[in-house]
């Protein structure tokens, strides 16, 4: 049995790719967003390699198809990793989200999960808004977890 399923990115203009690139973060950029109808979590990890100033606000956005048509913020949790493996607890974020901190070498994990999805939207994305404009390398990539089958090779999550 297959326990996550990882996605790195589809390279659809304006998306967040896994692999880091500069001034990843700049004005308001996603991930793809992925479907939750078969996970209870999905796990979107943002690393940070350089950027001293630049910070964002990270939401989760809950997402009635793919395209989207209609995006709802919500709640999650979010745990921050710095100087090599000094990681934070679970933090509980609202759907306003939480900025992030300056600074290089940085790690944010986003959890998002199925049961705080709005409405019947099945689908999850990461919203990063860019709130002091300074380039930052960074890249993200997305871990669907407690799948609710059970396979060695999990199905696609994305469109």
């Amino acid at each position: 049995m297959s326990e996550f399923h990882y996605v790195t990115g589809t390279g659809v203009a304006g998306t967040l790719l896994a692999s880091p690139v500069a001034d990843a973060l700049a004005g308001t950029i996603y991930t793809d967003v992925v479907s939750l109808a078969l996970y209870e979590e999905a796990l979107f990890t943002l690393s940070i390699g350089v950027g001293t100033t630049g910070t964002s606000t990270l939401t989760v956005e809950s997402c009635d198809d793919f395209t989207p048509s209609n995006t709802q913020a919500v709640e999650f949790e979010y745990k921050r990793v710095s100087a090599g493996e000094t990681n934070t607890q679970w933090t509980a974020a609202t759907s306003a989200g939480f900025t992030t901190t300056a600074g290089s070498h940085q790690m944010y994990i986003v959890r998002a999960k199925a049961e705080n999805q709005y409405l019947n939207y099945p689908n999850a994305r990461l919203k990063c808004v860019e709130v002091a404009n300074s380039a930052v390398l960074a890249g993200c990539t997305i871990q669907m977890a407690k799948p609710s089958y059970d396979r060695e090779v999990l199905d696609a999550v994305t469109a």
